[in-house]
């Protein structure tokens, strides 16, 4: 069965550094404080997969996704969100035992989509 392995996130609204999110073939919860960013996890994951209504992400404009810095972090350049899927038995039609989407978008605006470290187009996600 196809599951979900892991989410990297870099530079993805309120998360400055790398931040991974491991996750079990089993019912997975994520939890804590207000504010500590649980909706920007589900936001990454939409971003990932290709949603394109940056409103539904919980941004007015793309660039309001990227980390913005603080007193003790600067601005990312980029934000970059990373899906890592479990391939094991072949569901995907890519013969590799992980898949990973990954997207990213820059300050100028510029969207890339990558699977598998391949650059390519939205569409090309989607039909995966």
């Amino acid at each position: 069965m196809v599951y979900i392995k892991k989410l990297v996130m870099k530079g993805f609204k309120s998360f400055a550094s790398e931040t991974q999110v491991p996750f079990v073939n089993s019912m997975n919860v994520v939890v804590g404080p207000n504010g500590s960013g649980k909706s920007n996890i589900t936001d990454a994951i939409c971003f990932v997969l290709g949603r394109l209504s940056i409103k539904s992400l919980r941004a007015d404009k793309t660039t309001n996704l990227i980390f913005a810095g603080t007193k003790i972090h600067k601005p990312a350049p980029q934000a970059s969100v990373e899906l890592v899927f479990d391939n094991s038995d072949k569901k995907f039609s890519i013969d590799s035992k992980e898949v990973t989407i990954e997207r990213i978008v820059r300050a100028n605006g510029q969207g890339i989509y990558k699977i598998n470290q391949e650059t390519k187009t939205r569409q090309e996600v989607l039909e995966l």
